[in-house]
C-alpha cells in the first residue's frame, strides 16, 4: 500500500483575512477559485511546491510552554501552525515585515531539525500562525 500524502489543508478565513497576501509574500499565490455551492463556501487554493514536508506533533514539555497553553486553551489537539521552508529567512523576514506582517522574534532563532525559525504573529495573518524555516547545514 502506497502512504498518504498531504492533499490540502482548509483554512476558514474571515473577509478581511490577510493571510492570502502573507502566502503570497512567501511566493505562494492563489492559483484558482470556484464555489461548492453545496457547502455554501467559495474556495481558493494555494499550490504548494512538490518537495516533500513532514508532520510535526508538538508534545508540551510543561503546561507553561507555549504549546501547553495552546492545548489548555483548545482543550484538544488542533494544528498549531503553519510552517514553509524559504531559502533565505532574512530576506523573506524583510520582504514580509516590507509587506506589513509582524514577526515574533527580532531574529531567527534555532528551532527542530537543524532549522532556523521565525513566525508571523497570527494578528497580522488573520489568525493563523505561520512559521519560516530555513534548513541549516551541517
Amino acid at each position: 500500500m502506497k502512504p498518504a500524502y498531504l492533499d490540502h489543508i482548509g483554512i476558514a478565513v474571515t473577509p478581511n483575512s490577510n493571510l492570502a497576501k502573507a502566502l503570497a509574500v512567501l511566493g505562494l499565490p492563489i492559483e484558482g477559485n470556484e464555489s461548492v455551492d453545496r457547502e455554501g463556501v467559495d474556495v481558493e487554493w494555494i499550490a504548494l511546491p512538490k518537495e516533500s514536508g513532514h508532520v510535526e506533533l508538538l508534545h508540551p514539555q510543561s503546561p507553561e510552554t507555549t504549546i501547553g497553553k495552546f492545548l489548555a486553551k483548545s482543550g484538544r489537539d488542533g494544528i498549531h501552525h503553519l510552517s514553509f521552508r524559504v531559502e533565505n529567512i532574512l530576506e523573506t523576514s524583510d520582504r514580509l515585515q516590507a509587506a506589513g506582517f509582524r514577526l515574533i522574534y527580532s531574529m531567527p532563532k534555532n528551532g527542530a531539525n537543524d532549522c532556523l525559525v521565525n513566525f508571523l504573529h497570527p494578528q497580522t495573518t488573520g489568525g493563523v500562525l505561520l512559521e519560516i524555516t530555513e534548513k541549516q547545514s551541517k
